[in-house]
């Protein structure tokens, strides 16, 4: 299990070369952290600071920590999967257990070097009992920033009257910032794992009301669109993410660019369900469609990148997918990424995106001391990142990664 190495106060860390959340390789090689806070960034800082202790990694790149805008932490089995996952987590997990394995998925997530990371839709308030046990240095993961329950069909009435179905959006939009969320997840249409329709939902007005309540409640408000039915009410409701989205029409497409809501490709996740089909009980024609919507994942991603829309990292992780999240970066390669532009998508464009761009995807003073050294050049090849990260820390701590 990860776990946590106690150090001094100060600590100077060395490393071949350091690269910013901007895709930029900086001045300098050394980076002098203090308590949680990078205090400087540069060139022989050991004799600036002789004091501090030294902690040598000159073999390794830092970068700053990744974070993870679409996972589900809480979607885990206390015991294997035995080809029905789903049921088994819903009907057969219960929350005590389902905490447990989120316990599990959170190390296994920070190991990757996913120091921050959002939550998008969790039953129970699991993810909040996550969230405490992570900030008391009970148990180890990533800083997480929650959405709750959300607006998903299941959890909502069966309501057809309009006026009526708005006013249950307020009200949940409502609650779930009575709970504490800092995001509002909304479902406008269908689709999920081995649903691939992408059927709508949720009106217009429905999804305005529903996001002008959780932006009121200082929410920021998270879309599910699996096809491109949602997506211009999402751009009129002015939404903060767009999660999955595939086939969007050029004139939309342009609509998005100009509204600068990022879009949250999700595309290994994909993959994952055709690799693991026998966990859910999945069939081959099932994995072959699922290969086929990748492809579409990844057309989309390639022609959002083209528009300008701005493209941040999100996993969609679940089950056994945790460990894996960071394999998502290398369809940004196929999609026409740089290596550059996948680092902004994994760190700077993130913490913009969760409002935190003064504290989190750089290294820089001031900002969180969240660090990641990796194996090779990420400048030049991302699988840097999505393979061969070799050292983590989170807020100062470093993290035991046997």
């Amino acid at each position: 299990m990860a776990g946590i190495i106690a150090l001094s106060a100060s600590l100077l860390l060395h490393f071949a070369a350091v690269v910013d959340g901007n895709g930029e390789l900086l001045p300098g090689q050394d980076v002098l952290v203090d308590d949680d806070r990078i205090l400087a960034v540069g060139a022989d800082l050991a004799a600036q600071y002789p004091q501090a202790e030294r902690i040598d990694l000159g073999h390794l790149t830092a970068l700053p920590g990744l974070i993870d805008v679409h996972l589900h932490i809480t979607y885990g089995l206390s015991t294997p999967p035995k080809g029905d996952a789903w049921d088994q987590l819903l009907q057969r997990t219960p929350p005590a257990e389902r905490l447990e394995a989120a316990m599990l998925n959170a190390q296994l997530t920070l190991r990757l070097g996913i120091t921050s990371a959002r939550d998008l839709f969790a039953l129970d308030g699991v993810d909040f009992q996550l969230r405490d046990l992570i900030q008391s240095g009970a148990t180890n993961g990533p800083r997480l920033f929650l959405s709750g329950m959300g607006i998903h069909p299941m959890v909502m009435p069966e309501l057809s009257n309009s006026e009526e179905r708005i006013t249950a959006m307020v009200q949940r939009a409502n609650q779930v910032a009575d709970h504490g969320a800092d995001w509002l997840k909304i479902f406008a249409t269908s689709g999920t794992a081995d649903d691939l329709t992408g059927e709508k939902i949720y009106s217009f007005e429905e999804i305005k009301a529903a996001t002008d309540t959780a932006h009121a409640r200082g929410l920021k408000v998270a879309l599910h669109a699996y096809g491109p039915s949602a997506v211009p009410d999402a751009i009129r409701a002015g939404v903060d993410s767009i999660e999955h989205a595939v086939d969007v029409d050029d004139a939309t497409l342009k609509a998005w660019a100009a509204s600068g809501i990022p879009y949250v490709p999700t595309i290994d996740h994909n993959r994952y369900y055709a690799d693991y089909r026998a966990e859910y009980g999945y069939n081959e024609a099932v994995a072959d469609e699922l290969q086929a919507f990748t492809q579409r994942n990844v057309e989309m991603l390639r022609r959002a990148h083209r528009a300008g829309i701005p493209i941040v990292f999100g996993s969609d992780a679940v089950m056994s997918m945790f460990g894996e999240n960071t394999l998502e970066l290398e369809w940004f390669v196929q999609a026409g990424l740089t290596p550059a532009e996948i680092l902004q998508a994994a760190t700077v464009k993130p913490a913009k995106l969760l409002g935190q761009e003064e504290q989190l995807g750089r290294i820089a003073p001031g900002y969180q001391a969240d660090l990641i050294a990796v194996d090779g050049n990420p400048l030049q090849d991302i699988t840097a990142v999505s393979r061969r990260v070799a050292w983590v820390m989170r807020a100062g701590k470093v993290v035991n990664m046997d």
